[in-house]
């Protein structure tokens, strides 16, 4: 039998029953004088199942098309049925019926968890919710079973989709290649922080204004004081700056104790400035740009302390509802302790004429009756006639109950406020950046998902091809996990937190070893083109060269993720930048041709090709024609191999009669319904 590089012909074609005169020389493309994209072939670039097909119909159907290599997809969840079935959906009999069917025909096979399921984080609308994060591991559990039931091994392939982030915003925006997820995305983009409690998010957009109160500094208030302060030491032992806060006494309050929780009391303690032209306090207008140098200034005094311009506006709000709740508590209970003085000389009172009522002649009580004018209840005076008599124990009576009143109306309102500044005051110790939060989240599901697939690799070893990982995807730009870094992220944090959990039992190494080994990342090239819409032209840039300067740009990160050690799996699909249309590969502008080149330079050989709306049968054949991959044919005619999938051995008619495994099923017929003889 011929071998040319590849030594295939067909995925159920093992050389049995072939003679060599049947055999021709590899095919030569028209334009043969031009070298091949790549020398890796059917056996290392494979195809996605049909997502519509019952996926041992799917494997089959691949098998038969020529593909050495196929990826069972689903698209349910939860529950699966026809229309979007899960991995759940197959039973026992039927994984082993895949597994065979990839065993004898020397196939491999991979896993794409449900499409269904984005985000590892769980991440819904309220916020993150660890009922959504387990519903998503319990698909990535559900596929790792499956794939090892039903699969050779390998990756088990997932969405990433963690939590949406203004692109514009991101550390990873370098000064060459900028990105931004709209044209006024710098100046109008939601920002978010989540209460690390409980997973609540909270967003502003950048363009909102916002007003605070306008506090005296010591450079004011010396004309407020008629007295020097700058320079000075106050009563504290502090020396005072120009740019300090200061108290009604002079005293200094340092700005870098805004948010220590220490120093709230003082917080309370600003003056703020007068308007007496109209009679009111001034305010001042804080723009988002504000915020971000006040985080810059704050982050050079504290580098080991750093804050983001969002969690310094979310703490700055946090602090004016704690000095406004301060406020309201001082409002209510500024005359408590006059209250409390009055109410004890009221029942004084009333002890003493309740004796002497008591020991009085019923006749001589007539003495000590007083009238009850309105008055006594704050409002109306002499110009409201008085009305029925009263002894003076019932006037005191009613006058301590009136007391009681007020007493008890500060009790529940200063408590009330009281309370409202001690949970701000705590909330700001818990506002943490989105990133920071759900990276941890997202961690620890890959982290579970990788000692699950460590498990099942173990209990499978001797009917597996490769070990089972976690592959997480690079998906939809506007959602974190879809840029290079962010994926990177993604797997080296998923790493580090399935070594914390390994390594009291496996050791450090082992389990850095074993983490690496079952969390790694899919790279699908498609996807990673979509960044081309949000990359920023250059003046007077032209489409040759910005296309070259993405390029440059995309083919660089891979490089980076390689030597980050984080590659494992890769999809190919073609687009024009806009959205992932799974056209054909080298029919769209993806720079395909350097992806395939770098990776199988770097040794890289687990490669599906994935097919969209109009060429799922034609993909495959098209895009091993494309790379130039090495093919030959039996019988007359051949051609490239984006012609197999319509010929039968030469031939474009259909077959007079076929046997064995190239029969596709019993009940194939012809056109004109005659069965084959």
């Amino acid at each position: 039998m011929a071998v040319f590089n590849t030594g295939y012909y067909h995925a159920m074609d093992r050389g049995q029953a072939i003679h060599d005169d049947f055999i021709e020389e590899p095919i030569k493309l028209e334009d043969e004088e031009k070298k091949p994209i790549t020398n890796l072939g059917p056996q290392e670039i494979g195809k996605g199942a049909s997502i519509m097909q019952h996926q041992l119909q799917a494997l089959n159907a691949a098998i038969k098309e020529g593909a050495g290599k196929v990826e069972l997809v689903f698209s349910g969840r939860g529950k699966g049925n026809q229309q979007a079935f899960t991995p759940e959906s197959f039973d026992r009999e039927e994984r082993k019926d895949m597994k065979a069917l990839a065993e004898v025909n020397e196939v491999r096979t991979t896993t794409h968890a449900t499409v269904a399921a984005e985000g590892l984080a769980g991440l819904t609308q309220e916020g993150f919710n660890p009922q959504q994060r387990y519903e998503t591991l319990k698909e990535l559990k559900k596929a790792i079973d499956f794939s090892a039931e039903a699969t050779t091994g390998g990756a088990v392939v997932v969405h990433t989709g963690e939590w949406q982030r203004p692109i514009s915003e991101q550390r990873w925006n370098g000064d060459n290649i900028k990105f931004s997820g709209f044209e006024e995305e710098s100046e109008k983009a939601p920002v978010m922080v989540v209460d690390d409690r409980n997973g609540h998010i909270q967003a502003i957009r950048k363009d909102q204004d916002f007003f605070e109160p306008k506090f005296h500094t010591a450079e004011s208030y010396e004309k407020v004081a008629g007295r020097k302060l700058i320079g000075t030491k106050d009563d504290r032992g502090n020396i005072i700056s120009k740019e300090d806060w200061v108290d009604i006494k002079g005293n200094a309050i340092k700005q870098d104790w805004e948010f220590d929780l220490n120093h709230a009391e003082d917080m309370f303690e600003r003056v703020p400035i007068w308007d007496g032209a109209g009679t009111k306090f001034e305010t001042e207008k804080r723009t988002f740009d504000y915020f971000e140098d006040k985080a810059k200034g704050w982050n050079e005094r504290h580098p080991d302390q750093t804050l983001t311009p969002e969690e310094m506006f979310f703490k700055t709000q946090y602090m004016n509802q704690v000095l406004q709740a301060k406020g309201h508590s001082l409002y209510y209970s500024q005359r408590y302790e006059t209250h409390v003085y009055t109410i004890q000389k009221l029942r004084d009172a009333l002890d003493f004429y309740n004796n002497l009522e008591e020991d009085m002649p019923e006749e001589d009580k007539w003495k000590i009756l007083r009238k009850r004018h309105a008055s006594v209840y704050g409002h109306g005076g002499d110009l409201v006639p008085p009305s029925d008599n009263e002894m003076p124990s019932e006037a005191l009576q009613r006058m301590i109950k009136e007391e009681e009143f007020q007493m008890k109306h500060i009790h529940e309102a200063a408590a009330s406020a009281d309370v409202q500044a001690s949970q701000h005051m705590e909330a700001i110790k818990h506002v943490k950046t989105v990133e920071n939060y759900g990276l941890k989240e997202s961690a620890r599901t890959l982290a579970e998902a990788g000692v699950l697939a460590m498990q099942r690799t173990a209990e499978h070893r001797d009917s597996l091809k490769e070990s089972i990982y976690i592959a997480p995807e690079n998906w939809q730009t506007k959602n974190y996990g879809s840029h290079p870094e962010e994926l990177k992220n993604l797997v080296l944090e998923g790493r580090k937190e399935m070594v914390r959990r390994l390594a009291p039992s496996k050791g450090e190494e082992e389990a850095k070893r074993l983490a690496k080994e079952h969390i790694k990342s899919t790279i699908d090239i498609g996807h990673m083109n979509l960044w081309r819409q949000h990359m920023e032209r250059k003046e007077g840039e032209t489409d040759k060269e910005f296309d070259k300067r993405f390029n440059n740009w995309a083919i660089g990160k891979v490089k980076d993720l390689h030597k980050a050690g984080v590659l494992g799996h890769f999809h190919i699909a073609d687009n024009f930048g806009y959205d992932d249309e799974h056209l054909t590969p080298g029919r769209g502008n993806a720079p395909i041709k350097e992806f395939i080149q770098l990776l199988e330079k770097e040794g890289y050989k687990d490669f599906i090709v994935e097919g969209g709306s109009f060429n799922f049968q034609t993909t495959l054949p098209d895009a091993l024609t494309y790379f130039g991959s090495p093919v030959y044919s039996v019988g007359m005619g051949g051609g490239r191999f984006n012609q197999f999938h319509q010929t039968h051995f030469g031939y474009q008619a259909p077959p007079l009669y076929i046997v064995g495994a190239y029969s596709p099923t019993n009940e194939w017929k012809l056109w004109s319904e005659v069965p084959i003889e």
